[in-house]
């Protein structure tokens, strides 16, 4: 008997939360707090998925961009295995 799965898209991903961001402000430092809040929504990425859904989107353009995402993705994951290379295979004197 087969397991019921869902379909990719039906699945939640590991690293996304569920709850809301929160900051926490000290010694009434809201700049800091604001830095602190701006850092956090950048790295769950919600500042990109605003700025993609701000206008409507066509699909071509859509795969077009995924497409230079996970070209850029895969560019940087080549680029630091190639200076590990680099740096294993030099000679020292």
């Amino acid at each position: 008997m087969q397991k019921d799965r869902q379909p990719a898209w039906k699945q939640r991903k590991e690293n996304h939360r569920t709850g809301p961001l929160e900051v926490e402000v000290r010694n009434n430092d809201v700049v800091q707090a604001l830095k602190i809040l701006k850092h956090k929504m950048s790295a769950e990425g919600v500042l990109s998925d605003l700025k993609n859904h701000r206008f409507a989107e066509k699909p071509s353009e859509k795969k077009r961009r995924k497409h230079r995402e996970a070209l850029k993705k895969l560019r940087k994951s080549r680029g630091r295995k190639g200076q590990q290379r680099r740096n294993n295979t030099r000679k020292t004197k």
